[in-house]
């Protein structure tokens, strides 16, 4: 049996590419074909700027995030010409997205009062953005940068939150074994794997093999709902979050900018991270409830049952013990888009299994490709996909708006961090030392500053970075800009 995204990858891998050739708008064609849509449905034209690598990455990082934000856009211009608007213009250069991708990484471009979010819970966490070696001569990456899973990770190993002493603790145990007690403690803590070891990996073959990039299904029944009216693409639109981090909160920040009303719903107490608050919950509306308290669970069910979008990436099963699965939204709220992010999608042996960008990036081969023959290393800009996921999640609901505009019904829409991750490969990878020589380079490769906006907030000034695209009709604009996490009442806005 043909498997063409393997097949495609191992081909990039075995020929670095060494030349900025590649074709963006066909790239382009392919992800929105597997929407079910063509870059005619804009009714306009789409076009690219700049050329990777425009970063020092083996990784087509501007080519891979610019794609990623044009389907977004090109959904978000098909529903606004399903509204009665008029056809757009959608034009991104590739050479500051890597800052929109990451827009947090270098400490400038995303700041409260002048100063970048820190994430003072984990000043020094060893569980952080590094990799170990194992007594075998593997490596691992113990990447739990969240209170409760850190004290986990901690348990596991029986050390204090020290580098060295993390170090120590995994050099005595073999990598494999590591990662099964890691898995079983609900640790994150994968073993690196060349490209070639995950795409003969069983969750590879059973769980990602076959699998669209978008997965969007319809789940059950109901009468067609025309768009409401008013001045943006997703206005009137109600979009109910359970999102965290960044991939699952993005879309909501990517529904957002569009003129959806977006509430992002979080637990009494939970903890987020200032640094991830600040980039995803941009336009984004925060209350807390309680699944688990009766008044805190009836208000959800109020909330979903006037809402036309949910959104969430929390850990599989979570969303059913709350009664927020797809099947009971839709149950309960036909004509519901359910949208969710995992790390490795609905199937395969380690579907149970959870982790972050880096955890993607790790399993799949990219984090050995940037090191090279040596350590292995993370991309310059320190994220693979986080943002990627999240357009195009906001690509599949909004496809599934248009479809239930003119069919009815409730959809379901998934994408995985590790089947994005493999799209990102399957773009193609460049010669090490041909990305390092070029990246930055005057021209076509020149690493631009971002576009920023500045708004006042109820946490200060704030200053941030747009999409990175133009769109010629909608351009999109934040209602509400930035909140204190929590500080919303649980209801939607007036329609």
């Amino acid at each position: 049996m043909t498997d063409p995204l393997a097949d495609r990858i191992r081909a990039a891998v075995a020929a670095p590419a060494t030349d900025a050739a590649f074709d963006l708008n066909a790239a382009l064609d392919e992800v929105l074909s597997g929407l079910g849509m063509s870059a005619a449905d804009t009714g306009g034209a789409i076009r690219f700027r700049g050329a990777d690598p425009v970063v020092p990455s083996t990784l087509r990082i501007g080519g891979a995030t610019s794609i990623a934000l044009a389907a977004k856009s090109a959904a978000v211009a098909k529903l606004w010409r399903l509204r009665g608007g008029q056809g757009q213009d959608i034009d991104i250069d590739l050479r500051p997205t890597p800052h929109r991708l990451c827009p947090f990484y270098d400490r400038r471009w995303e700041l409260v009062n002048g100063y970048p979010a820190a994430s003072s819970a984990n000043a020094t966490n060893a569980f952080g953005f590094r990799f170990y070696s194992t007594r075998d001569g593997r490596w691992v990456m113990p990447l739990n940068p969240y209170p409760k899973i850190k004290v986990a990770a901690q348990k596991l190993l029986g050390v204090p939150d020290d580098e060295d002493a993390v170090a120590a603790a995994i050099a005595r145990r073999d990598g494999l074994e590591l990662e099964e007690s890691a898995a079983a403690a609900g640790v994150v803590l994968p073993m690196l794997r060349t490209v070639e070891e995950f795409l003969a990996h069983p969750q590879y073959l059973e769980g990602v093999a076959g699998t669209p990039l978008v997965e969007i299904t319809r789940i059950g029944d109901s009468e067609p709902e025309p768009l409401p009216a008013g001045e943006q693409p997703l206005s009137g639109i109600r979009a109910l979050g359970m999102g965290h981090v960044i991939a699952g909160a993005g879309a909501g920040r990517s529904l957002a900018l569009h003129g959806a009303d977006v509430l992002n719903v979080w637990r009494p107490g939970e903890h987020e991270h200032d640094t991830t608050y600040v980039t995803a919950n941009v336009g984004v509306r925060s209350c807390v409830l309680s699944p688990y308290r009766e008044d805190g669970a009836a208000r959800l069910r109020e909330l979903a049952g006037d809402a036309d979008v949910f959104y969430a990436n929390r850990r599989p099963g979570y969303l059913a013990s709350v009664g927020m699965s797809a099947e009971q939204l839709a149950e309960r709220r036909p004509g519901i888009i359910h949208a969710t992010a995992s790390l490795f999608g609905t199937g395969g042996p380690w579907t149970d299994r959870v982790g972050f960008d880096q955890t993607a990036g790790s399993l799949v081969g990219m984090m050995n490709l940037e090191g090279g023959e040596g350590a292995p290393a993370l991309p310059p800009i320190l994220v693979v996909n986080d943002y990627i996921v999240s357009w195009l999640m906001a690509a599949g609901i909004t496809e599934a708006l248009a479809r239930r505009a003119v069919d009815g019904g409730s959809y379901r829409v998934h994408v995985s961090l590790v089947r994005a991750a493999l799209w990102v490969l399957s773009l193609g990878v460049f010669d090490r030392e041909y990305a390092h020589a070029i990246a930055g380079t005057p021209g076509e490769h020149e690493y631009l500053p971002p576009e920023t906006f500045t708004a006042a907030t109820p946490l200060g000034q704030y200053q941030g970075v747009t999409d990175q695209v133009r769109m010629s009709a909608t351009p999109g604009a934040y209602r509400t800009v930035l909140v204190p996490r929590g500080s919303s009442a649980p209801e939607w806005l007036p329609v």
